[in-house]
């Protein structure tokens, strides 16, 4: 048995770690450094390294194999590891393989499974399908460079055009779509630019036509006005989930057994699209890897080098992404020790319940930092879910500038109450597709749903695997009669999911939260929270659930 360092790609870096055919630490560079990983592009992971020799005591010396999700050339290395004890250690694996493998392996997925990887490029392919079926793998198509388009890049350049930036801003779109409708100019526009066939999304000259056609689209206003770019950003999405429909019907055609699907790479960051192909017939369960984005490489290449090792043989059940990094109570004590305008009373479940029902922005620090995009309660900002005026007051306070709704976290027991959610409820526990929100429940709980479509993007919470959270998501139940909460990250506007004691406070004494929350204590600024609320302190309508 072996210990496995993974390490990443060009952009999203971070580092993985696979001690005995299990995954031990999965993290991205951005969350240590506090710097968008948009802002980093081509920095080696040292911080994540750091923490794995801190936590571990592993580092490129002393591990066994050290995985690479790219081509490997010794000059990547900083020169303190140019070493023919290193260099002989380094496998490479190509970029598309790491991911759709990250996503197999952590899949679960029991029997015939699909799994698929797309994105902007990676140094051969733009993405790859392979067969799967209880730990063995079958590369049936690769989407080869430099004769294919990509689905992701034409996401990535109309983020820009809309005046977001590029692997950063692309869930402002997927948000703004659904304010939108469809305009047949701009479908047709798209449709000149690409074409599917075989398996493949076809025109390698796209960018350069879709530069030249935005540039007249800019002349008539479509990325100022704001109907114009709801309906930009509709079309766009209507014209994605299309050519997805096409390759995952000749799929389903040819492998028609294959009836599980998972998918990696940044194109499945649209919690949109995916929700589309989760309500398909073709499949009876999808799922998405945590980390789909190049974020997930590291991991992804540390298990195709646990599986070639056999130390990996088939799917693994995570049951949770809890793999960064955390903190003791002395950690706190050392760093609120600095502020004299903060107050602290002792962690009380019944007491943060409340603040929530009151309408307090509360933000939540336990555990370890998780791995992937989302926030999952470890890293998270509670605010109830009852008040539809909370996004905007929400993005006011954090200095965002959000249009998909906040997400909720429910309890497992009342996610098919409250959500169209019969199938990929392993997908949910991990905040990575959209599903509908049940007719009676939509006005009970505007917070968490988009006003137009009625969808949400629920994180489906199970008591083994957050206890903490889970009780304090229930304590709020039996208060208001509400299982969910409204679920945000713990981070300001611009920057990444808060990893350090000195960001959450920074958070609070800025005046972003109202309150903080850790394992032990309850931490508020000195200061008149009267008026502090996200809303006034109505009592919101009482659901059934209220002390049941």
């Amino acid at each position: 048995m072996s210990k496995i360092i993974g390490l990443p790609s060009v952009h999203d870096t971070g580092c993985a770690l696979v001690i005995d055919g299990k995954v031990v630490f999965a993290m991205e560079e951005e969350k240590l450094t506090g710097v968008k990983a948009l802002y980093t592009q081509n920095t080696f992971p040292k911080q994540t390294l750091n923490l794995i020799k801190q936590k571990f005591d592993v580092d490129l010396h002393t591990c066994d194999h050290i995985a690479y999700a790219r081509l490997y050339t010794l000059d990547i290395l900083p020169k303190e590891y140019h070493s023919n004890q290193i260099k002989e250690k380094i496998q490479s694996f190509s970029h598309h393989q790491c991911h759709a493998m990250g996503a197999y392996f952590t899949s679960g997925m029991e029997g015939k499974v699909i799994s698929l990887s797309h994105d902007g490029a990676g140094t051969r392919s733009r993405g790859k399908i392979y067969l799967c079926e209880d730990g063995q793998t079958n590369l049936v198509h690769s989407q080869w460079l430099p004769t294919t388009s990509s689905l992701a890049g034409l996401w990535g350049v109309s983020t820009e055009r809309l005046g977001w930036a590029q692997l950063k801003d692309e869930g402002k779109v997927v948000g703004l779509a659904a304010h939108g409708k469809i305009n047949h100019m701009i479908y047709r526009y798209l449709s000149q630019c690409f074409y599917y066939k075989d398996m493949d999304f076809k025109n390698p000259g796209w960018e350069s036509q879709w530069r030249y056609i935005c540039n007249k689209l800019q002349k008539d206003k479509w990325f100022e006005e704001d109907k114009k770019r709801a309906d930009f950003a509709a079309t766009l999405q209507k014209f994605v989930e299309d050519l997805m429909l096409k390759l995952l019907f000749q799929i389903h055609q040819e492998y028609p057994d294959y009836r599980k699907l998972s998918l990696s790479g940044g194109l499945f960051a649209n919690v949109k699209l995916n929700q589309f192909i989760n309500d398909l017939n073709y499949f009876d369960e999808i799922y998405i890897h945590q980390a789909m984005s190049d974020a997930g490489l590291a991991l992804g290449a540390a298990i195709c080098k646990a599986v070639e090792l056999e130390e990996i043989k088939k799917p693994l059940k995570i049951d949770h992404v809890y793999w960064g990094e955390n903190f003791s109570e002395q950690d706190w004590a050392e760093e609120t020790q600095k502020h004299r305008n903060l107050t602290a009373e002792n962690f009380d479940i019944k007491r943060v319940a409340s603040l929530i029902d009151s309408g307090h922005i509360v933000g939540l620090f336990i555990g370890q930092t998780e791995y992937g995009p989302r926030a999952l309660g470890n890293r998270s900002i509670l605010v109830r879910p009852t008040d539809a005026e909370t996004h905007q007051k929400l993005n006011e306070r954090l200095d965002r500038t959000e249009t998909m709704p906040f997400a909720p976290s429910v309890l497992s027991e009342y996610a098919n109450e409250i959500f169209k959610c019969q199938k990929s409820k392993y997908a949910a526990e991990f905040m990575t597709l959209c599903c509908d929100t049940k007719d009676e429940w939509v006005d009970r709980i505007p917070a968490v749903v988009h006003r137009v479509d009625q969808s949400s993007r629920p994180h489906i919470v199970k008591k083994h695997t957050n206890p903490l959270y889970y009780n304090i998501i229930d304590e709020y139940r039996k208060i208001s009669g509400f299982p969910i909460v409204l679920n945000t990250s713990l981070n300001a506007h611009g920057d990444p999911i808060n990893n350090y004691p000195h960001q959450a406070i920074k958070l609070l004494l800025d005046g972003c939260l109202d309150y903080l929350v850790t394992e032990t204590k309850i931490y508020r600024r000195l200061r008149d929270l009267s008026t502090s609320c996200i809303s006034s302190p109505h009592q919101p309508q009482r659901s059934p659930h209220h002390q049941k």
